[in-house]
């Protein structure tokens, strides 16, 4: 029993560990394709958290902008070397890692049908960093993604970082007065990931366990409401990486599961039977804390299909902790 009760408190306190990440940021630029030799817009949210002096990893959220036949964005998964060789203020990195990427696309060429291709590419990024004796940091990064089996492009994107203040764990103070579980109830909008972007009024209930400081699952239901192109509901199970900073008032994670939805898809204007299907859900998430029970959550939900179905449901929720 004393080997497991050290083994919990270790992977507790490494849990804990992890939490302790660097910064948050938001870039926007330009971005030009060379296979269509078009330029669009581009820009990114990001996580980056330093694993010690020279080496960090971070995941973004990139959105490509719109060229012909072409709007795609996806999550990027990078490792970055990075030095503050040249001045103590000045951070320089470069990062390298795999790309996720959803890309609506023309079904045919002159057709009004379109398509949600999914695959994988690669992403290289060099990025410098200015931050002075507050907390925001000022950001250039460039990118180049590069895929197989769709357009390789190019971005510039300038941006603010905010370093975050890692929250004190105190072991004995676990799980605390706050609760491990929460339960919110969420309104937003469904989008349609169409070239026609069609909207929907969404809506969400949602359960929450926290095992560890960070470490998470949730159960929710979702509705998508009815466009269209679709109308669904379904069931999403989720695990969450979701730390939290400044005495746990504020937190940022990240959501993968299995949605399992019953809907109607609708092809010429006509509505299929009602299916089944089992699709993926990915989530970006960030909530504050304004009293001791009470969470303000916002959520981003990307639906991964395999019938060109993909939607984007953005949910702002109020959450119960207890």
């Amino acid at each position: 029993m004393c080997n497991w009760i050290k083994y919990g408190i270790t992977s507790v306190a490494f849990f804990s560990s992890l939490a302790q990440a660097d910064n948050l940021s938001l870039l926007a630029g330009g971005m030009s394709s060379a296979q269509s030799d078009q330029t669009s817009y581009a820009w990114a949210l990001s996580y980056m958290h330093d694993l010690n002096e020279d080496l960090a990893v971070s995941f973004s959220w990139v959105n490509e902008g719109h060229v012909d036949d072409h709007h795609r964005d996806g999550h990027a998964f990078q490792l970055w070397g990075k030095t503050k060789a040249l001045h103590p203020n000045l951070m320089l990195a470069a990062g390298l890692g795999p790309y996720r990427y959803f890309d609506t696309t023309r079904r045919t060429v002159n057709s009004h049908g379109y398509l949600n291709e999914h695959g994988w590419g690669g992403i290289f990024s060099v990025q410098a960093t200015w931050q002075g004796e507050s907390n925001w940091q000022y950001q250039l990064r460039l990118n180049h993604i590069q895929t197989p089996s769709s357009i390789d492009t190019n971005s510039v994107m300038l941006g603010m970082g905010y370093q975050l203040s890692p929250m004190g764990f105190d072991e004995a103070d676990w799980p605390g007065s706050r609760g491990r579980q929460e339960v919110a109830l969420y309104l937003g909008q469904t989008i349609v990931n169409s070239f026609g972007s069609e909207l929907a009024d969404a809506a969400a209930l949602e359960y929450r366990y926290a095992f560890v400081p960070g470490l998470k699952a949730s159960a929710a239901f979702i509705q998508e409401g009815e466009t269209d192109h679709l109308r669904r509901s379904g069931i999403a199970l989720q695990a969450w990486y979701e730390p939290s900073f400044f005495d746990d008032k504020f937190s940022v994670g990240l959501g993968i599961g299995p949605y399992f939805s019953l809907g109607k898809r609708y092809r010429n204007n006509q509505p299929d039977i009602e299916k089944k299907t089992v699709s993926g859900l990915v989530t970006l998430a960030s909530s504050y804390r304004f009293s001791e029970h009470w969470r303000a959550r916002v959520a981003w939900n990307r639906t991964v299909t395999s019938y060109d179905k993909d939607t984007d449901v953005i949910l702002l929720g109020l959450g119960y902790l207890f």
